[in-house]
């Protein structure tokens, strides 16, 4: 069928047209970098948005944290702002209860930290602030067992490789538990967790110097000596001999007790008699 000129270049403007509206289209997709974590239908859930993820607490490794990586997301306890090692944080957790942050100073620094915030919940006295998704963190699958803000982080990082893929690499900085209290309550709490996150395929590191997965030796192989066990039972001696003179001590507290009552009594007899307000008579008292 022939064409004249005049149809030909309609067809071809015709063309032209749907050729630019799909560029257009195109254009207006998102990129593959572009592309959001998912978000909780629930709330307004945060999940980590890099690959690698710092979390950031204030021991003396804080100032080895990637702050000038920007293929890190850093997350930091809320106090970490007021060191000035720490850097910059994309994200922060405050998860103690209001009757701590609600003092002047501490709703100040929360107020000038440009970020969200992770709090108990959202709260209009800090209006960055994002309820921390609890349900989520302590669902039937999850174990509801969290000692310290730390944990907290830990869970929701693992929460979020489970969820979007992010992050696959989780270092610490700053998070060493080597104190009475951490040891014995923080630290194992701290150790489930990553135990869990390593057992899911995130990739752990952990910056020098602290006791979280650290241990004296490989047990059986490393770290013995002959002498040990004579230690060992010489330390069991001087606690058993430590335990005898407390409970002496407390025996003879007891008995000073008991004297000091009777040098009281006799005092007070003494002082009466002194007064003469306790007539003698011929038989005596």
């Amino acid at each position: 069928m022939a064409h004249n000129t005049t149809q030909i270049e309609d067809m071809l403007l015709d063309d032209a047209e749907e050729i630019v509206n799909i560029k257009e289209e195109v254009a207006q997709l998102p990129k593959k970098d572009e592309f959001k974590p998912k978000k909780s239908k629930k709330s307004d859930m945060l999940f980590c948005q890099k690959d690698k993820l710092a979390i950031v607490g204030t021991a003396e490794t804080m100032p080895m944290a990637p702050y000038n990586d920007e293929g890190y997301e850093i997350w930091g306890v809320s106090v970490c702002t007021t060191y000035p090692a720490f850097k910059r944080g994309d994200l922060l957790f405050e998860m103690h209860n209001k009757s701590y942050w609600q003092r002047p100073e501490i709703l100040e620094r929360l107020n000038q930290y440009e970020g969200p915030t992770y709090m108990l919940d959202h709260y209009k006295e800090v209006p960055k602030s994002v309820k921390f998704p609890i349900d989520v963190i302590t669902k039937p699958e999850y174990r509801r067992y969290h000692t310290t803000s730390i944990t907290y982080m830990l869970a929701l990082a693992y929460h979020s490789f489970l969820t979007t893929g992010k992050p696959y690499h989780v270092g610490l900085f700053g998070i060493h538990m080597a104190s009475r209290e951490e040891y014995t309550e923080q630290r194992p709490c701290c150790e489930y967790w990553l135990g869990r996150m390593e057992g899911a395929g995130i990739d752990i590191m952990m910056a020098p110097g602290g006791s979280v997965l650290t241990s004296n030796g490989l047990y059986g192989y490393e770290g013995y000596h002959p002498a040990i066990p004579k230690l060992r039972d010489r330390l069991t001696a001087l606690q058993a001999g430590g335990q005898q003179a407390e409970q002496e001590a407390i025996r003879w507290e007891k008995q000073k007790i008991k004297q000091d009552g009777a040098i009281a009594e006799a005092e007070y007899w003494m002082r009466q008699f002194q007064l003469g307000t306790i007539e003698i008579g011929a038989g005596g008292v």
